[in-house]
């Protein structure tokens, strides 16, 4: 059964068929996993006294991305930083805390195919 999960096209078949509905929020999921670890970690590198941290929350028709500073001690909310659309995948810049800006920025696929692109300021969210 283990060599079914060791493809990664499996993994995206998976979720193609299994549940097309959750693969949005799967995808944040990664996502938000693999940019956090890597924010402490340069954090912790370069001896910063906090780190960036995304979190999310399911609504009815975005997932909510939002960032928090993490001291030794406290937790600083930041904010929204990006709305992702629950079925297409499509991910904006905020406008407000309840609202997304109008214009899609990048789909939650190629954000979670390329996490070096994500930087804790949410520039790349911007229109050039």
């Amino acid at each position: 059964m283990n060599a079914i999960y060791a493809n990664s096209t499996h993994i995206q078949n998976i979720m193609t068929f299994c549940a097309p509905e959750l693969k949005a929020e799967y995808l944040t999921e990664s996502l938000l996993e693999v940019v956090n670890n890597q924010w402490k970690v340069d954090a912790l590198e370069s001896g910063r006294s906090f780190y960036h941290k995304l979190t999310y929350k399911v609504g009815k028709k975005y997932i909510k991305v939002m960032d928090s500073n993490v001291y030794a001690d406290e937790i600083q909310s930041n904010g929204v930083f990006m709305f992702v659309d629950k079925n297409t995948g499509e991910c904006y810049k905020p406008a407000s805390y309840k609202a997304p800006a109008k214009g899609v920025r990048y789909l939650i696929t190629q954000l979670a195919n390329h996490p070096e692109v994500v930087d804790p300021y949410g520039s790349f969210l911007y229109l050039r």
